[in-house]
């Protein structure tokens, strides 16, 4: 799939132009959105173990998440930083030209990926990780097979059970059940996990452009995304 080039010069001289509007919208939604869901999903999280790794950075690519995710992000943003450092991270979110990258893969290919905005690569720290969400907390659990995603990852609990696949689709419908779903194409069945950025462009601009948006920019961004994205809309 074809990134469509005008349409992100299009979005980020409105980025650039109107980053006031932009915020100012994407704050209040999720300020409006309350308390609804958090408590059960902080639980979520804190069910799966704990884990430590290298803080490479390899991993550390934009990832699809539920919305009831991002506003726990959001609203972490909100209570634990000082406003400039909320806002130079809103829009790191919202210029995706900056993050664009290629990353060279184990077996020697190459994928393309939109790195993620709240990661630091010069304090390999990432500035979300006390809420971050499910796709980077099971990233490296050992699965049931003893397979990892990845050999630096490590739960500090002693032997602790494999992940199941049966575990983590549990997990999801009950994140699932209290988040928003859009479909990708007429007459197919709604998705509930969208990377960050589209649920940033949602609030701020609306489900029809953040749909638009996905298709055109976020999908042929991420070699990963376009293939979950072809599989859903056939």
């Amino acid at each position: 799939m074809e990134l469509n080039q005008p349409l992100l010069t299009r979005l980020m001289e409105d980025v650039g132009a109107h980053f006031g509007a932009y915020l100012k919208r994407i704050l209040v939604a999720s300020t409006e959105y309350g308390m609804f869901g958090l408590p059960l999903l902080d639980g979520l999280h804190e069910s799966l173990p704990a884990t430590r790794c290298g803080d490479c950075g390899a991993c550390c690519n934009s990832v699809s998440i539920f919305s009831i995710e991002y506003h726990r992000i959001i609203r972490f943003l909100l209570t634990g930083q000082p406003p400039d450092r909320v806002r130079a991270a809103l829009r790191r979110v919202l210029q995706l030209d900056g993050r664009l990258a290629e990353v060279a893969l184990a077996d020697g290919g190459r994928e393309n990926r939109l790195r993620c905005a709240f990661r630091d690569d010069d304090q390999r720290t990432c500035l979300i990780h006390q809420v971050r969400p499910f796709a980077c907390r099971l990233f490296g659990l050992r699965r049931i097979d003893g397979s990892r995603d990845c050999p630096h990852v490590m739960e500090l609990a002693i032997d602790p059970p494999p992940l199941t696949d049966e575990r983590v689709e549990k997990l999801q419908a009950k994140m699932m059940d209290i988040s928003e779903a859009h479909p990708l194409a007429d007459g197919k069945p709604p998705v509930a996990f969208f990377p960050f950025e589209f649920w940033a462009f949602r609030f701020a601009l609306g489900v029809p452009k953040a749909l638009e948006i996905y298709r055109e920019i976020l999908v042929p961004a991420s070699t990963p995304l376009s293939g979950f994205y072809r599989a859903q809309v056939g």
